[in-house]
């Protein structure tokens, strides 16, 4: 099932969405303010957005412009009924709906849907690459190295994703961090370099593993087949 990320400071309310949406199955990670909601983008890419406008550190409508950057999840703004004026804002910021507090949860459930279906049929089909001891399937969110199959965090399994398509091949950190994140920033290079060494370490890539990661001096990386 999808995960949303719900980013909302009314504790009750989070409560209230967090539960209801769990009970239907979804995954739910919760942030109160956009500095959480930053640090949980760092830990998955959310499938939808639940973006309150009003935070205690900033605007929700200016948090979307920096959510375009890493994701192009489906943004659904929750607004009170003082803000419809600036909802306009919200839709050139980014967004992809809004619903109006108070709202039943049926509705949002039926709006969650809804946004979901529509990112779904624009989706490419089952994007999966398979080679000799390892494949990858973006989807089913997994990957299997030497018969071992491992979950991944999104942005690892993009990463060997990409690497896997062109095996041999040198892609820069530079690449490799505007195809995950979206853009381009000074950080770049240490960001991606974290990223690589967890997902080795996750998929337990090792002396006598098939494959390995090589990282060059200008900050590129290749995926190539260990000869034995």
């Amino acid at each position: 099932m999808a995960h949303i990320l719900l980013v909302e400071d009314d504790s009750d309310i989070m409560r209230i969405n967090s539960t209801f949406l769990e009970n239907e199955g979804y995954t739910v990670h919760c942030a109160d303010s956009i500095q959480t909601a930053t640090f949980k983008l760092e830990e998955c890419i959310p499938d939808l957005v639940l973006l309150d406008v009003m935070l205690p550190d900033g605007n929700g409508m200016d948090f979307c412009k920096i959510l375009r950057q890493k994701t192009q999840a489906p943004v659904i703004f929750l607004t009170a009924r003082d803000e419809n004026d600036s909802i306009v804002m919200g839709f050139r910021s980014g967004g992809d709906d809004y619903i109006t507090k108070p709202y039943d949860l049926n509705v949002l459930k039926a709006r969650i849907e809804a946004q979901l279906r529509r990112n779904a049929a624009q989706a490419p089909q089952h994007p999966r690459i398979d080679i000799p001891c390892l494949s990858v399937d973006l989807f089913a969110g997994t990957a299997t190295l030497d018969g071992n199959e491992y979950s991944l965090p999104q942005r690892e399994l993009q990463i060997l994703y990409m690497l896997a398509s062109q095996v041999g091949s040198r892609i820069s950190y530079h690449e490799i961090y505007k195809t995950i994140y979206g853009c381009d920033v000074d950080d770049s290079k240490n960001t991606i370099r974290v990223n690589i060494s967890r997902l080795k370490k996750h998929i337990n890539m090792d002396d006598m593993s098939t494959y390995e990661i090589a990282a060059t001096s200008d900050g590129e990386y290749v995926l190539r087949r260990v000869v034995f």
